[in-house]
């Protein structure tokens, strides 16, 4: 058991460094913002919930990956926040001799956390459903002593269409529930996290694969 949960810390700490460094790297180009002033609104105290839907630009790799995952114990002192990334169309930024990929949507356990990339999503009005219905189950789940992470790679061609469901408390987003589906006209469903600091679980469809 000790052994596991010291493979779960140092998988999720070398994941958590790197999707908080490609936020940080976002915000360094230039390309990220937070999607609603209720962020803002969610640092006196009171809860507060931002609802949006954006459409983003799938690059040529045909294919969308989205990470979760909880928050861990502290590893030499670091935090180990829980976090969430869409990926869907990858760049890259080099800093201080270290290359990122950056994602185009992103949040974790930590304030102010949401980020957008602007250049490759825009808000739609669209509101596509958060349910699982049309994904395949029963679901996937990670827990601080389970998995500690849930990583996945969907397929779909030009764009994607994303709706996040954040509830934020003193700036600092404690659940989500997203919906991921195909840009075409059919919409297909390709996933569906609900995500919590100390939970996540997944649904997802036949063109996702586990990558670990």
């Amino acid at each position: 058991m000790a052994r596991l949960r010291a493979k779960l810390l140092d998988m999720h700490r070398r994941r958590g460094i790197w999707l908080f460094g490609l936020l940080a790297a976002v915000v360094a180009a230039g390309i990220a913002v937070q999607a609603s002033s209720a962020a803002r609104n969610g640092a006196t105290g009171s809860a507060s919930t931002i609802d949006a839907t954006y459409s983003c630009h799938v690059g040529s790799q045909n294919s969308v990956t989205i990470y979760g995952g909880v928050t861990l114990p502290p590893t030499n002192g670091q935090r180990q926040p829980g976090v969430f990334a869409l990926t869907t169309n990858p760049k890259s930024v080099t800093k201080n001799g270290t290359t990122t990929t950056l994602s185009q949507i992103g949040f974790g356990a930590r304030k102010n956390s949401l980020r957008i990339d602007k250049s490759s999503c825009h808000p739609v009005t669209k509101k596509i459903p958060l349910k699982s219905k049309g994904l395949s189950g029963p679901p996937e789940t990670a827990t601080p002593t389970k998995f500690g992470h849930l990583n996945v790679r969907c397929g779909t061609k030009t764009t994607a269409l994303v709706r996040f469901r954040i509830t934020i408390k003193a700036g600092v987003p404690t659940q989500a529930l997203v919906a991921v589906r195909d840009g075409t006209a059919k919409n297909r469903p390709l996933a569906f996290y609900s995500w919590s600091p100390r939970k996540i679980t997944a649904y997802t469809g036949n063109s996702c694969v586990d990558i670990g």
